[in-house]
């Protein structure tokens, strides 16, 4: 028992808190939050039998027809979903490439289950079953991929903020012309609220960053239109400052750094408690870009409309692969040579023979 209990217990526990704490941008973090539940669960069912094996039957058996059932339909009730926010997404936003995404995503998982059925019921052919097995490995592994960074994504949103805070940078997003939008607004208040925390529990007030430059179709900059916000709302500020320049996540980093360097004459954020604030989707990919900058940064979320998280997540894991595309080009290379390799065996038996 001591063993079992070592292998899914203190093991998992270990590589969870420490991917946590000091690596939480890593997809790591989410594969060893399962392994940590799945031992977690197995522990539960282990000791919960020993006391009462009725019960545990009880609970064991719906419990697997669930995970059975999923596995086995869970794309079909995805598919549904997609189409269903479509719908619901279209009646609340513009049409656009980037709110098609739920319909885009599936209509590609309904042709992937037609391929599925014809190849698997209709073609002998070696090369093209080959052909298919490598392009459903793919398709798998990069479902799992959206897994692990949906559930770190939910991970890195929930660390709390426990200790005193350096700085708050603010992420721009687009205006109105000159005015917040919602979703701007949103990212506002979450920066203030954590601001405000700060200062009832450590009477600390940490300095605000708001970061973003002026688009094309924008009067003023993003900076100037949220601390024109801030004014309206007459949140009180100690120190505020405005990055004026940026225009994508990276630049707002950088540039903030650079605007607290020149104001505060420090070196640079890397032995500072440094939070950004964003719509809860953007914080994984925002803390990535971060870790990439080599910035410890941890982050706030401000909540989205339910409707629009499902299209706002499958944009950011794109960004995510983008960002990450060289291991995944790897990948899927080592992917292919998998789905070659009982044909490549074969051969060289027949050459051996």
């Amino acid at each position: 028992m001591e063993v079992i209990i070592t292998l899914l217990f203190v093991i998992p526990t270990l590589l969870f808190g420490y991917w946590l704490y000091q690596r939480p941008t890593s997809l790591w973090t989410g594969f060893y939050f399962l392994y940590f539940l799945g031992g977690l669960t197995v522990i539960f069912f282990l000791v919960l039998e020993k006391f009462n094996r009725t019960i545990a039957i009880i609970i064991a058996v719906p419990a697997a027809l669930i995970l059975v059932a999923t596995a086995l339909f869970g794309i079909y009730a995805m598919i549904i979903a997609l189409f269903w926010n479509e719908r619901v997404l279209l009646k609340h936003e513009r049409l656009s490439l980037g709110n098609l995404l739920p319909l885009i995503l599936a209509t590609g998982l309904i042709l992937l289950e037609i391929l599925l059925f014809l190849i698997g019921n209709k073609i002998n052919n070696e090369w093209i079953l080959k052909a298919f097995g490598f392009i459903n490995l793919s398709a798998l592994y990069f479902m799992l991929l959206f897994m692990l960074y949906t559930l770190t994504s939910i991970l890195y949103n929930l660390f709390p903020i426990t200790y005193k805070v350096d700085y708050i940078i603010i992420l721009g997003a687009g205006l109105n012309k000159d005015k917040v939008t919602p979703l701007l607004a949103a990212r506002i208040e979450a920066g203030v609220k954590l601001y405000y925390k700060q200062v009832k529990k450590w009477q600390h007030h940490p300095t605000i960053i708001l970061s973003g430059g002026q688009g094309s179709d924008e009067l003023i900059s993003e900076s100037l239109a949220m601390k024109h916000y801030i004014d309206d709302k007459n949140y009180q500020i100690n120190n505020l400052y405005l990055e004026e320049q940026s225009t994508t996540t990276r630049e707002n980093l950088l540039y903030s750094q650079q605007v607290a360097c020149k104001k505060d004459a420090i070196t640079g954020f890397q032995n500072k408690k440094v939070v950004v604030a964003s719509n809860n989707y953007h914080l994984l990919r925002a803390g990535k870009i971060a870790k990439e900058l080599d910035l410890n940064i941890r982050g706030t979320g401000a909540k989205t409309r339910l409707y629009y998280l499902p299209t706002a997540f499958i944009r950011e894991y794109i960004g995510y692969l983008v960002m990450s595309k060289r291991m995944h080009i790897i990948m899927i290379i080592c992917l292919f040579g998998i789905s070659l390799l009982p044909f490549l065996l074969t051969l060289l038996i027949n050459l051996i023979k």
